[in-house]
Formats: structure tokens, C-alpha cells, sequence
């Protein structure tokens, strides 16, 4: 009579074994694909009843590995899957400061037979995404407006999400504050420039900001602005300066030859003080000079009592940057008032020398006459 009892209870044992083993992980995945230490992250075991009936389920557990820890455990109990299903079981996990690959193990405990124990392959890897400053001038100038750009690369072997960069600094305007550049694959890289004006010496701080998953993350570089002679900007250089003196006022003129490496725009040449621009050439536009190119120039100006002027010679560059060189240039004495009438009035130097020259012929001729009359008498 026992064993006619034990019969049918051995039979659903064997059944439900039987039944037990054709339950098979079918894959698994962890969102993000590589965690970095600290981060949090999704595990999703896939698992298919691939038996003709359904299997009993009591539980399915994620038991937590010395460097990958579980934060929950939302299958405590759980009926059935059914014949042919596919199953997804979720759990959150957090990863410790640890790098490498850790496997957790997912536990299905069956109601009608044993478990499936299944090892969960989890990576962990402290590999960042890269900033890196991949065009800049070769120097900074105080309230120069200049182009900087950065590049950001992904050597993860997992994608990272929202990746922006954001640019910070004291004394300066920046175009535009941050720049988004979104998801970036694998071995995957992004750039974005920024436009700068430094008013003072700092250092400009750039924060790339970056999601692994849900866990947001950041890290900065800093590039220093220090303040140096720009060796590539445009330079003016005077030559061949001729000052005459005409009208009441001075005429200089000459050539400016720009010896940069730059272009130089709008350049205009005058004069400063003491000196006074005049008409007709109170100032003198050149417009534009390429590099090793020549222009010549002609401004008028007076000056009182003194013996060399400032010619001042302005320009921009190609952002619209306005620049300013001086020049001394030597003049005669400053201009008599007789000359300051006009063109047309006579030299006071040249009226004196008539009259002396008038008084010394018209002694000659009366002692030429005093003589003759006395011959006579």
C-alpha cells in the first residue's frame, strides 16, 4: 500500500523536473552595457519555458557579488511560465569602486523541482570620455576675440548619452556658454568651438557633463589664459616719409606696408597731438593691406613749436578687433604768421632781403653821385 502511495507523488516529482529542466536562460543585459565604479544599472535575465506545459515558479532572486551589490529583490514570489513564454526578470544593482568582471547569480526557484542557477557576466570599467582641445590660437590677447575648439571622444567599450560641454570663466565673453553634442557610440568622438574674449588673465574651466545610463557624470579641463604678443597679427610699418611745409599747414606723406602674417583691415592713417589734421587730408583711408602689401598715404596737419609729430596708423583684424601703431615723423620749425595767410603772400624772409638789398644799391648809387659831383666842381 506505501509504495502504491509513493507512486503517484515520484511521478510529479519526475513531471515536474522533467518540466524544470527545459527552462533555459536565454540571455541577459545590463543597462548600461559597462558600468563605471560607483554606478547603478539595470540587469535583465531573459528566461523561456520552452516545455509543452507550464512550470510552477516560487521565486527568482539576483544574489549580490562581493563588487556588484543588489538593491532589490521584486520576485519573491512569482506563479507560472507559461508553455513556449519568455520571461524578463529585472533587478537594480550598484556597482563598488572596483573595476572589472563580476557575475552575480540568478537564482529561478522552481515550485515542483530544484533551481537554475545562472552567473551574470557584469563589467566595470573607470575608462572616462576624453576632452581634449583640439584647435586654439597660438596666443591670447586682452579683448581679443578668438576660436577655441574641443573635441570629445568615447574610448568606452559601451556608449555614454547627453554628452554636452560647458565653458566657465571670470572676465570673459564667451558665444555660446555650452554646446550640446548628445550620444556617442564606441571609440565614436564630437567637437564643438567656443568664440572667446578674454579681458583678463584666468582659467577658462571646461566641464563635459555625460550620462552612463541613468547615472549622471562630469569631469573638467582647464586651459589657462595667459596674455602674450600675438606673432601672427598684422604690422604696419612706415617709410619713405616726406613732411613739407605748404599753405599754412603740413603735408606728409609716404608708404605703410603691412609685415604680419595677417591681413589688415580698415587701416586709415592721421595724425595725433600735438598736431592737428587739417583739410584736405585730415585723414587718409588705405582700406585693406594682405600680408608683404604696400599703400602710400597723404595727410595734411599743422603744428605749432615743435619738431616731430605722431602719425598714427589704425587697422582691425578679421574679427573686427581694432589695433593702433605710432609713428614719429620730424617737422621744420612750425609756420610763420605770414605764411599761415595764404599761398599767395610773399616770404617775410624775402621782403628783408629786398630791403636790404634797395638800401645798399641806393648807398652805392649816392656815393656814385656825391663822387660824380665832385669831379665836376
Amino acid at each position: 500500500m506505501v509504495f502504491l502511495f509513493l507512486l503517484p507523488t515520484a511521478a510529479v516529482a519526475y513531471n515536474g523536473e522533467e518540466k524544470a529542466a527545459r527552462v533555459a536562460v536565454l540571455d541577459t543585459q545590463t543597462d548600461p552595457a559597462v558600468l563605471m565604479p560607483g554606478d547603478e544599472a539595470t540587469v535583465r535575465v531573459t528566461v523561456k519555458n520552452t516545455a509543452d506545459e507550464s512550470v510552477a515558479v516560487s521565486s527568482a532572486k539576483l544574489y549580490t557579488e562581493r563588487n556588484v551589490m543588489v538593491l532589490d529583490s521584486p520576485y519573491q514570489s512569482f506563479g507560472a511560465i507559461g508553455p513556449g513564454n519568455t520571461v524578463n526578470f529585472t533587478f537594480r544593482v550598484k556597482a563598488s569602486l572596483s573595476e572589472g568582471f563580476f557575475y552575480p547569480v540568478f537564482v529561478l526557484d522552481f515550485r515542483d523541482a530544484g533551481s537554475l542557477r545562472y552567473p551574470v557576466p557584469v563589467k566595470v570599467d573607470g575608462t572616462e570620455p576624453r576632452l581634449s582641445i583640439s584647435d586654439r590660437p597660438d596666443s591670447f590677447v586682452r579683448d581679443r576675440k578668438d576660436m577655441v575648439r574641443v573635441q570629445v571622444s568615447n574610448p568606452r567599450d559601451g556608449p555614454v548619452n547627453g554628452v554636452s560641454v560647458v565653458l566657465s570663466g571670470q572676465d570673459l565673453e564667451i558665444t555660446p556658454t555650452s554646446a550640446f553634442i548628445g550620444g556617442l557610440e564606441p571609440d565614436e568622438a564630437g567637437e564643438t568651438t567656443f568664440n572667446i574674449t578674454p579681458t583678463e588673465e584666468m582659467d577658462l574651466v571646461f566641464t563635459l557633463r555625460y550620462r552612463n545610463g541613468d547615472n549622471q557624470r562630469s569631469k573638467e579641463v582647464t586651459l589657462p589664459i595667459v596674455f602674450s604678443e600675438d606673432k601672427k597679427r598684422a604690422e604696419i610699418v612706415v617709410s619713405g616719409v616726406e613732411v613739407t611745409a605748404e599753405g599754412g599747414h603740413y603735408r606728409v606723406n609716404g608708404d605703410v606696408t603691412n609685415t604680419g602674417l595677417e591681413v589688415a583691415k580698415a587701416v586709415v592713417i592721421t595724425t595725433g597731438a600735438p598736431a592737428v589734421p587739417v583739410d584736405p587730408n585730415r585723414a587718409y583711408p588705405v582700406a585693406s593691406l594682405d600680408p608683404d602689401d604696400l599703400a602710400n598715404f597723404d595727410v595734411t596737419f599743422t603744428a605749432e613749436n615743435v619738431t616731430e609729430v605722431p602719425l598714427v596708423i589704425e587697422y582691425k583684424d578679421v574679427d573686427g578687433n581694432t589695433y593702433s601703431t605710432t609713428a614719429m615723423v620730424g617737422v621744420k620749425p612750425a609756420l610763420s604768421d605770414a605764411g599761415e595767410e595764404g599761398s599767395g603772400s610773399f616770404p617775410v624772409l624775402a621782403v628783408v632781403l629786398v630791403l636790404v638789398v634797395a638800401v645798399i644799391a641806393g648807398a652805392v648809387i649816392f656815393r656814385s653821385w656825391k663822387k660824380a659831383k665832385e669831379n665836376e666842381s
